[in-house]
């Protein structure tokens, strides 16, 4: 999450967004993130991913960046009740804060836990996913394209956060020196998910900059769909 201080647009839409009740454990999330200087969704951003999920009805989520556990829960909260979540995080300490934020949802049998390195983690994933929501660690998403490409079902979603990074990406801000190779790098993910002819994507100004992407239904499948015995 950027702390660029928000422009007149992103500050009217958060006072509209505190009119929209807001979940108990959620809330207890925000709050822990905000005492410990953790960063969370932006609350468009979270906005946006909650529809996102309810109108996808994913079954199978999977999430890469788990950190104290407020989109995942957000994510489970919009799901179908039989929706499972399956997330990995490189840090032991947050995996632990966010496996009792998950117990005090009763979320705890709805999630499956991946300890370890996302860009040695992701490569190996067995079977398909319904949603795909990717706040990783934003170099390497260039590196996970080519693995989530294929293990998103048809028809299903990616939901990439922070593509933006601050401006920098889109030029809107100066990049500062040290993050000029992020910036590259985000750029040139950007180009290659925009390429992807099995994807239909939008870029959107939300938040820190989301991009969303629906897997297309293949022409094969289409027919089978269309066939009668």
């Amino acid at each position: 999450m950027p702390f660029k201080t928000p422009g007149k647009t992103s500050e009217y839409i958060r006072e509209l967004l505190k009119l929209t009740p807001c979940d108990e454990i959620e809330q207890k999330l925000i709050d822990y993130a905000d005492r410990n200087i953790i960063a969370v969704l932006l609350p468009e951003t979270a906005a946006f991913l909650r529809q996102a999920v309810i109108l996808s009805k994913p079954l199978r989520i999977l999430e890469i960046g788990t950190a104290i556990g407020y989109s995942g829960i957000l994510m489970l909260n919009s799901a179908p009740p039989s929706a499972k979540l399956f997330t990995v995080e490189m840090d032991e300490s947050r995996v632990q804060i966010a496996k009792s934020f998950f117990k005090e949802a009763g979320y705890s049998d709805r999630a499956v836990f991946y300890l370890g390195d996302s860009t040695e983690i992701v490569p190996n994933l067995k079977g398909e996913f319904d949603f795909i929501f990717l706040d990783g660690p934003k170099a390497q998403y260039c590196e996970y394209l080519p693995f989530l490409s294929r293990i998103l079902s048809n028809g299903g979603v990616l939901f990439c956060d922070n593509v933006l990074y601050e401006g920098m990406v889109s030029g809107e801000r100066e990049v500062k020196n040290h993050k000029g190779g992020l910036v590259k790098k985000l750029d040139l993910f950007l180009h290659k998910l925009m390429s992807d002819h099995s994807l239909v994507t939008s870029i959107l100004p939300v938040g820190d900059g989301v991009s969303l992407s629906i897997k297309k239904i293949a022409a094969c499948a289409n027919d089978k769909k269309g066939q009668t015995v």
